[in-house]
């Protein structure tokens, strides 16, 4: 009996010490082997992972637990920054200049896809490029190449980027009938695939769109039938449909972008998603669908609160909104309204940032790159350097100015068109003497004579005496049966302008008005609108365009015809 009771004793700690033998004695490989090919923010794989780790730990072996904390960046999703610190805090310690580099670029990628958060992206590949100067891992340097290729992407900087994508889809192809482990052939096609969907959307933007559509075809019939790439398939059933859009193929693009739309909010690809809900909802547009349009357009606006992020290709969902709601819903039109203000700022806020950091820490970078590299072949290559040196910064210094240049544009067309929206630029701004508080003056006018010439003066504004070219202060003041110097009394004392001024500002807020309410005008020359209104020389007319509105009348008709949708 005590040889009975001495067994139930042993048995648990001899079956633990015999289970902890049988634990310790798996390798790293047969560790990682489960969750080698599970999906990307597959939560399953972490106890696994976790034991991956532990093991790193327990043995100092730095190099596998750089590897554990890149596997649980990929399958934590709610912990990816945690994992992605850990493994660069281990690279910066123990690890080579490529490990240290894929980290920086691990947590740009955190930021850029996962948060959106375009400002910390960039950094982050900066550093990943620095460290990886150097390196013999090509499919690295590449990967490094193809992220600073999106960001330039998301600038506007669609020939650039597209020389990052043509190199990095060059070489990837040129692996694709190499052998290589399955993992390695895998993060080759993947890539391959990421670089042709990049092309098809840059060739879009610039209008390629038989380029774009062969492409985008390629893509989906390389992804049709992988069960490996099903995000990458919905990435070109995507672009399909776009491309069925702009062919007027309504309900074809629906079909694709329907279909493209599960596994993209599967892989919460949010930004994606707000794409295919704008054409989504630009299909039902078309179709005079104006519920389901309606709802696609509010399914931007949630992406938008919830993430705080909203792409330049979508938000002008806003102006259907706004316009859907003019006239009946006053408090869904002011809520749409500063909605759009708000994404217009953010869009604003990110670009000079991002701009002048990759033209300064990458762009000009490189150029320096090229001129070390020409001083170590020959002193007479040191001019080439200097000149591209000298011409980087001049296009740094154009895109600056530029991008500033059109920004204040853009704000004062804006603040225009919230005059005239509000009602409070109009023809009848000038007649409404009441409404404006001037100083009280002494006047030599009697009250019957300011109550004549008013009458008489807004009989002459309202027949639009004033586009008569060559009339002066004498000659309207015979016309309305008075003198010269009582009319510039009533001008001065009433208006609070001088005649000049006052002439200026009835001619001007005559042309704006045509121009933003009869698309026509928007195609006159700039002589032919100064004509319309009695100027007669071009350049006073656009001087007092600009005075009057603070913005050039070929700035406002270049915006008015974006807005209106006009090439």
């Amino acid at each position: 009996m005590k040889k009975f009771y001495c067994f139930l004793i042993l048995f648990p700690v001899f079956s633990q010490f015999l289970f902890s033998q049988k634990k310790e004695e798996k390798t790293f490989s047969e560790i990682r082997k489960p969750y080698e090919k599970m999906a990307i923010d597959d939560i399953h794989a972490m106890p696994y992972v976790k034991l991956y780790i532990e093991k790193a730990k327990n043995e100092n072996n730095f190099s596998k637990l750089i590897q554990g904390y890149r596997d649980a960046r990929q399958f934590d999703y709610k912990n990816k920054m945690k994992y992605a610190d850990s493994a660069l805090t281990v690279s910066l310690q123990h690890g080579s200049q490529d490990d240290i580099s894929k980290e920086y670029l691990s947590k740009g990628i955190i930021y850029y896809f996962y948060q959106k958060k375009f400002k910390l992206a960039l950094n982050e590949y900066i550093k990943a490029y620095t460290h990886s100067k150097g390196s013999k891992d090509e499919y690295h340097r590449y990967k490094v190449l193809y992220h600073l290729g999106i960001v330039k992407s998301h600038l506007g900087y669609y020939d650039d980027a597209m020389k990052h994508f043509l190199e990095c889809t060059s070489f990837y192809r040129s692996k694709l009938n190499e052998n290589h482990h399955e993992n390695e052939q895998f993060n080759y096609e993947k890539a391959y695939l990421n670089c042709l969907h990049q092309l098809t959307v840059l060739n879009r933007y610039l209008h390629h769109f038989a380029k774009s559509d062969s492409l985008s075809n390629l893509g989906y019939r390389i992804t049709a039938n992988n069960n490996d790439f099903v995000l990458e398939k919905s990435y070109f059933l995507k672009c399909i449909g776009i491309s069925r859009f702009h062919h007027k193929d309504y309900v074809g693009a629906q079909d694709h972008l329907q279909k493209s739309l599960p596994n993209i909010l599967k892989r919460n690809d949010f930004a994606w998603a707000s794409v295919v809900y704008y054409y989504l909802g630009k299909t039902y547009e078309a179709q005079d669908n104006v519920n389901k349009a309606v709802g696609c357009y509010n399914k931007i606006d949630s992406i938008f609160n919830k993430h705080d992020f909203i792409l330049p290709e979508v938000y002008k969902s806003y102006h259907y909104l706004i316009d859907h709601y003019k006239d009946k819903d006053l408090e869904k039109q002011l809520y749409y309204t500063n909605q759009l203000l708000k994404a217009d700022s953010l869009i604003s806020k990110d670009f000079p940032y991002l701009s002048l950091k990759l033209h300064k820490d990458f762009d000009r970078r490189t150029l320096m790159d090229a001129k070390e590299e020409i001083e170590r072949s020959s002193t007479k290559k040191i001019v080439l350097a200097q000149i591209l040196i000298a011409s980087g910064s001049v296009v740094l210094g154009f895109f600056v100015v530029r991008y500033r240049r059109d920004q204040k544009i853009k704000k004062q067309y804006q603040l225009l068109q919230k005059r005239i929206a509000e009602g409070k630029y109009n023809m009848n701004d000038i007649l409404r003497e009441e409404m404006i508080e001037l100083p009280v003056r002494k006047t030599s006018l009697t009250p019957e004579m300011t109550l004549e010439i008013k009458e008489k003066l807004q009989k002459f504004e309202q027949e639009q005496h004033f586009k008569k070219k060559g009339i002066t202060q004498k000659s309207i003041a015979l016309k309305l049966g008075t003198n010269s110097h009582y009319l510039s009394v009533y001008i001065n004392e009433q208006k609070g302008v001088n005649f000049n001024k006052y002439m200026a500002e009835l001619r001007i807020n005559y042309i704006t008005n045509l121009l933003n309410t009869n698309s026509k005008y928007l195609n006159y020359t700039i002589e032919a609108l100064a004509d319309e209104c009695g100027i007669a020389a071009r350049q006073n007319f656009s001087n007092l365009f600009f005075d009057i509105n603070g913005i050039r009348p070929t700035d406002y008709i270049k915006n008015r015809k974006r807005e209106l949708g006009i090439s």
